[in-house]
């Protein structure tokens, strides 16, 4: 059977641990001097090497030979039984499935029994944070007091979430990500013992999206290796395995916001379309290449801040010349929001592709002007008129819906009230430009109506959950821009929720009611 590429490259001991030099050395320094601590916290991000080190350091405790060399020498009985997993003595528990107090309660009457054989019982708890407060609570005492014979070793990828007493009682180790560069030497060492053709860009791309996992890099290599076959695995493989896009295309991308030329910029998203990349992944990689065009911008030499060839580099402060430290991050911001919208929309292209246009500021928003022609049926869309004028009324017969007629309103206003909203449909345009970012996107689709309260129509339900996360900012945001005594309460609704409502026909009489309850008018039909 396929054994899994992480699965077989696990290391089996300390100097095959990747990227963990200051832990693995302390470690070892404790085997030889026989100072080793009741606890352990081994904290990181995923596949950096916690429960590897974990595995590697039970064994090593319950050695023959580690108090010479630090290291756990894999060939000794013990060794050899918990390679095998057949030592009773180390104890994996996944506390994702085994977080309630029940399952610490057993542990706490295991601990008191020493070990059948060798020195210690090692308990390895994966994912320690997912425990409950009362297992937690369980588990204190036993920390604080353990049988001589007990090593507990907790490992999280989440350490906020671990109460201060249990902090307090472990020796943490904060696993780094694996460099790199490192990361790469370390997959073409692998991949040349696997007998596996694969260009360095590959590698060097592959352990650029793992960010510092060496699981995930292995994991994409498994699935590169099950897809290729024979063949010599190429950068384009492995970017068409992850349906990204190359370098250069989002170098290209990045050209057409800066330069404002949207129609370029769309050319490259129907390309990736066309090759089947994945939307999600292509905006990630853009806010990736944003943060890079910065922070290239800000430094003077080729460091190990940006891991990239020098060629690379250039582009990247070429392109940093003819944009501003304040544009990048507004782009970031921005699109780091239109990632978060992509997880909730079926419409990924067409979400792109409308804030693509934002971003590159191809088209302008038009103003709103006041009404020269009203439709009766539409009335609670359009904007009022701001002076005294005569407009033009389509009467329509409410029993058959037929048109009868124009009649002429004479609209003379009086004083204008900021109470009751009237200002919100009239300027919807200007208070989402007022918004900007994602927001502004999303609330412009949107139809507004207005009377003694304001309902917001959103035309997907992305846009609806998105709105709906934001209505504090928007409520907030039109009792500044309105000068509104009060925050309004505004409902948000689906568009078919509002077309329904819009749908009720109104006559002339309606439509003059409808205006004098807005605004203070005189109004006289000719």
């Amino acid at each position: 059977m396929h054994t899994a590429l992480y699965r077989k490259m696990r290391p089996k001991n300390f100097e095959s641990v990747i990227g963990q030099i200051p832990i693995i050395t302390t470690l070892q320094n404790q085997l030889k001097n026989e100072t080793l601590s009741h606890a352990y916290l081994f904290c990181g991000t995923r596949g950096t090497g916690k429960t590897s080190t974990a595995k590697i350091f039970a064994r090593a405790v319950n050695c023959n030979h580690s108090s010479e060399t630090g290291e756990p020498c894999n060939q000794c009985e013990p060794c050899l039984d918990i390679l095998a997993e057949r030592n009773l003595n180390v104890v994996e528990i996944d506390a994702a499935s085994n977080n309630g107090v029940d399952n610490i309660r057993d542990l706490r009457e295991e601990v008191k029994y020493p070990p059948s054989s060798g020195k210690y019982k090692v308990y390895i708890i994966d994912e320690v944070h997912m425990l409950t407060t009362a297992a937690f609570n369980a588990l204190l005492k036993t920390l604080e007091e353990p049988p001589e014979h007990i090593i507990f070793i907790l490992a999280t990828t989440d350490p906020q979430k671990i109460p201060a007493t249990i902090l307090s009682r472990c020796q943490r180790y904060d696993f780094k990500r694996v460099n790199r560069q490192t990361m790469c030497q370390t997959l073409a060492s692998y991949m040349q013992s696997e007998g596996v053709k694969v260009e360095l860009s590959a590698l060097e791309y592959i352990s650029s999206v793992s960010d510092g996992a060496m699981r995930d890099a292995l994991s994409i290599l498994d699935q590169c290796i099950s897809l290729y076959g024979n063949e010599i695995i190429s950068l384009q493989n492995a970017q068409s395995l992850l349906g990204a896009m190359d370098l250069n295309s989002i170098f290209l991308y990045t050209d057409a916001l800066i330069n404002k030329d949207a129609s370029k910029a769309l050319q490259i998203i129907a390309q990736a379309s066309k090759e089947g990349r994945d939307f999600s992944r292509f905006t990630a990689d853009i806010i990736t290449h944003l943060r890079n065009i910065l922070v290239a911008s800000q430094i003077n030499e080729h460091n190990e801040i940006l891991d990239y060839s020098a060629e690379t580099m250039a582009r990247f402060k070429e392109q940093g010349t003819r944009v501003t430290p304040e544009t990048l991050v507004s782009y970031i911001m921005d699109m780091s929001e239109l990632q978060n919208q992509l997880k909730y929309s079926s419409q990924e292209r067409l979400m792109l592709e409308i804030f693509t246009v934002k971003m590159s500021a191809a088209i302008k928003m038009t103003e709103c002007k006041p009404v020269e022609t009203v439709d009766v049926n539409e009335v609670v869309r359009q904007p009022m008129p701001t002076e005294s004028s005569t407009v033009v009324v389509d009467n329509v017969d409410t029993a058959t819906g037929n048109l009868l007629g124009n009649k002429a309103v004479v609209v003379e206003v009086a004083s204008v009230e900021p109470s009751n909203f009237t200002d919100i449909e009239d300027n919807w345009n200007d208070f989402c430009r007022s918004i900007g970012g994602l927001l502004n996107s999303m609330l412009s689709l949107c139809k507004v109506k207005s009377g003694d309260g304001i309902t917001i129509a959103c035309n997907n339900n992305g846009s609806l959950m998105y709105i709906k996360d934001h209505k504090d900012k928007i409520e907030k945001a039109m009792k500044e821009f309105f000068n509104l005594p009060e925050e309004p309460s505004i409902v948000i609704i689906s568009d078919e929720g509002y077309n329904e409502a819009s749908a009720k026909t109104a006559d002339a009489d309606e439509f003059k009611d409808s205006i004098q309850s807005k605004v203070n008018m005189q109004i006289t039909f000719e």
